[in-house]
């Protein structure tokens, strides 16, 4: 089922890329585990603004933000939301992740402001490590097409069907594509592509 489900999608959106590479200059890696951080509560058009005011500023690695004083760093994160909070996540990121250190799961979660999606998209994106990324996206896609409320370990149970870095990074943006576009609030069934397979939508039709 998963398999199909990402295939139908990949075909109706295309490969979605995440993440989009910004810095010109700096680690990729850094890029990410700093955008992942700054998307949180917030759009990704003021996270892309954000990160081109901290390359504009010079600041493109994680260390280089964790020695910047506060006042440079909350300019250049502009309209992104609690400042402060994100600004000593990403300090202690850095004090983490320094010197090459891989991370476990609960040492990122152990980072103050670092929750189980955060994490996870940082050990996904940033590290290759095979997880998958539950957020509220694919909890809401999930509770419609399967007809009822699953749990996140059912859910990952049944999405996690191989270890693969692309269909991992790739279905978790294809979800979220889909909460979007077609699964909000108030969801688009007769549109969507996967209505012929959704349980919501199934029972719509009847």
């Amino acid at each position: 089922m998963a398999y199909r489900v990402f295939l139908k999608l990949l075909c109706h959106f295309g490969p979605q890329r995440w993440w989009p590479r910004l810095w010109r200059a700096g680690a990729h890696r850094d890029e990410i585990i700093v955008g992942a951080v700054l998307t949180q509560g917030t759009r990704w058009r003021n996270v892309e603004g954000a990160l081109r005011e901290l390359e504009r500023a010079g600041l493109t690695s994680l260390e280089a933000i964790a020695s910047a004083d506060e006042a440079t760093l909350r300019r250049a994160l502009g309209p992104v939301p609690y400042k402060s909070r994100k600004i000593r996540t990403l300090r202690e990121a850095n004090a983490l992740l320094s010197d090459g250190h891989i991370p476990t799961r609960e040492e990122l979660l152990g980072i103050f402001g670092v929750g189980e999606e955060t994490a996870d998209v940082i050990l996904l994106y940033g590290y290759g490590i095979p997880v998958f990324v539950l957020d509220g996206y694919t909890r809401r896609w999930a509770e419609r097409f399967f007809g009822t409320k699953v749990s996140d370990d059912e859910l990952r149970r049944r999405l996690h069907v191989e270890d693969d870095l692309f269909y991992l990074r790739e279905m978790h943006a294809l979800l979220d594509e889909l909460g979007k576009r077609y699964c909000g609030r108030r969801p688009r069934c007769d549109v969507c592509p996967l209505s012929g397979e959704c349980a919501r939508s199934l029972r719509s039709a009847e």
